[in-house]
C-alpha cells in the first residue's frame, strides 16, 4: 500500500517546563487504512491529531504527506495537497467560520477541483443530503444549527471535496445512534470507493473495532501498543491497552 503520512521521531511540549506530551513518536498511514488512535484521557490525542494535520509544530521530529512537510501545505505550490488532507475537530463550531454560509464553506475545498459553479452545488446537495441536513443547509450560517448537525457539517465539509486522507477527533461521539451510523457508512463508502485514510481517533471501542484495520494506543506521550485491531482487542499486550478494554467491557 502506499504510505500517505509519515511521523517520524516528532515531540511535542505545551510549554518548556511540562513533559512532553509526545515523545519521539513515530507513525505511518498508507492508502485506504483507518489507524484508529486510542488513549486515556489526557494522553495525547488531540496533541497528535493536530500534529498530523498540520495545525501544531512539532519541537523535534518531522511530519510528512505525500513528501511534504506539513507545515508547507498552506503554500500556493501545495494548495491542492492541503484539500486533499482534511481534520474534523471534535468541537465542530470552531471549524466553521462564523460569516460564511455553510454553502460558501463547503464550496472552498471545491474551487481548486471543481471549475463549473453548478457541479459544485451538485457535489455539495450530494454530501448534505447523504447525511441528512435540512435543503436549506447551504444559505444559513452555523449559528442557526444545533450541535449534531454542525457536527454533521464539519463531516460534510470534510469529505466534499474527496480527500485522500482526513483526521478524525471524536468525529461521531456527538451523534445518535442512526446519523452515527449514517456517518460511518459514508466513511467506509468513500474509503471502498476513493481509497481514503483514516486517522480515527475514539472512545468508543465497537466503533474502533468496526472501523479500524490497525490501533496504536498511547501513554504519556508514547505509543505502547501498535497492532491489527483484532490482535490489539483479543491479545493486547500492554497494561494500559488492557486497562481501557476492560473500562470499555
Amino acid at each position: 500500500m502506499t504510505t500517505l503520512l509519515t511521523a517520524q521521531d516528532i515531540s511535542v511540549s505545551l510549554s518548556r517546563t511540562a513533559p512532553p506530551v509526545l515523545a519521539e513518536l513515530t507513525l505511518e498511514v498508507a492508502q485506504g487504512e483507518t489507524l484508529a488512535v486510542l488513549g486515556a484521557s489526557g494522553t495525547g490525542k488531540t496533541t497528535l491529531a493536530r500534529t498530523l494535520a498540520g495545525l501544531r509544530h512539532p519541537d523535534t521530529g518531522r511530519v510528512t504527506f505525500r513528501g511534504v512537510d506539513v507545515r508547507h501545505l498552506g503554500a500556493r505550490t501545495h494548495r491542492a495537497l492541503r484539500c486533499d488532507l482534511q481534520m474534523i475537530f471534535q468541537d465542530p463550531y470552531s471549524s466553521l467560520d462564523p460569516r460564511q454560509t455553510i454553502g460558501q464553506a463547503l464550496a472552498e475545498p471545491l474551487l481548486a477541483r471543481i471549475q463549473d459553479s453548478a457541479s459544485r452545488t451538485l457535489r455539495i446537495e450530494s454530501i448534505l443530503h447523504a447525511l441528512a441536513l435540512p435543503a436549506d443547509t447551504q444559505a444559513r450560517r452555523p449559528h442557526e444549527f444545533s450541535g449534531g448537525q454542525r457536527q454533521r457539517i464539519a463531516i460534510a465539509r470534510a469529505l466534499v471535496g474527496e480527500p485522500a486522507l482526513v483526521i478524525a477527533d471524536e468525529a461521531v461521539s456527538a451523534l445518535d445512534a442512526s446519523v452515527q451510523a449514517r456517518v460511518l457508512n459514508i466513511l467506509l463508502e468513500q474509503q471502498r470507493r476513493t481509497g481514503l485514510a483514516l486517522v480515527f481517533i475514539s472512545h468508543d471501542m465497537a466503533v474502533v473495532r468496526h472501523m479500524a484495520h490497525r490501533v496504536i494506543v498511547l501513554d504519556k506521550g508514547h505509543i505502547v501498543e501498535d497492532g491489527p485491531t483484532e490482535k490489539v482487542f483479543t491479545a493486547p499486550q500492554a497494561v494500559a491497552t488492557r486497562r481501557l478494554l476492560q473500562a470499555a467491557a
